[in-house]
């Protein structure tokens, strides 16, 4: 590749598993700039704490870092009619429940990658979600897809999971918070479950 650096935007979930993605981008010859939108962190204090530590990282690696205001209704009214016992679109089953809350979420956060990308003029878009061995990669690809393809935009898709434990021990080196849930209410009490 020539010394020509494509501009990639990168959402980030959190630093660990950005410390894989963006070392792994950078050997792709890419120019980072990180999005961290991430309106379904539940608790204040979650969201600053993943937020402190993706900007300590973004500047010991020299990253532009874009931080959308933190609105957590962007995530939860989408949620409503589902919740809802008295609207057509209610889901009492806990398992399909989860399905849909997981894909509104993916969706939410795919979307605003993509217009974030197609504001930014770049012609890349990827995510640290795509480390995660929790996501579901498909449903990432295809919402992408969906959502680009009319816009000119591509989605770096690289199966990032085989960096999944580089990144969590790049946290412990650097006592950088490892998540112990994805980031919403729901994903926190079914992580006290399992």
């Amino acid at each position: 590749m020539s010394n020509n650096k494509h501009k990639i935007l990168v959402h980030v979930c959190c630093a660990a598993c950005a410390s894989y993605v963006f070392s792994e981008l950078e050997k792709e010859n890419f120019q980072i700039t990180a999005f961290f939108y991430n309106p379904e962190i539940h608790g204040k204090a979650e969201y600053e704490r993943r937020l402190s530590d993706v900007m300590t990282l973004c500047e010991e690696k020299n990253i532009k870092l874009i931080v959308p205001e933190y609105n957590i209704q962007d995530f939860f009214a989408p949620l409503l009619p589902y919740q809802d016992k008295n609207s057509i679109k209610f889901i009492s089953d806990k398992k399909r429940y989860k399905r849909k809350r997981c894909q509104l979420c993916l969706s939410l956060l795919v979307r605003e990658m993509i217009n974030k990308t197609r504001q930014l003029h770049f012609k890349y878009f990827t995510t640290t979600m795509l480390c995660s061995p929790y996501k579901d990669h498909d449903e990432i690809w295809n919402m992408s897809l969906e959502g680009s393809i009319d816009k000119s935009l591509n989605l770096y898709y690289k199966d990032f999971r085989k960096g999944y434990w580089t990144g969590r021990n790049y946290a412990r080196s650097h006592y950088i918070m490892i998540p112990k849930y994805c980031g919403c209410n729901d994903s926190l009490e079914e992580g006290r479950l399992e």
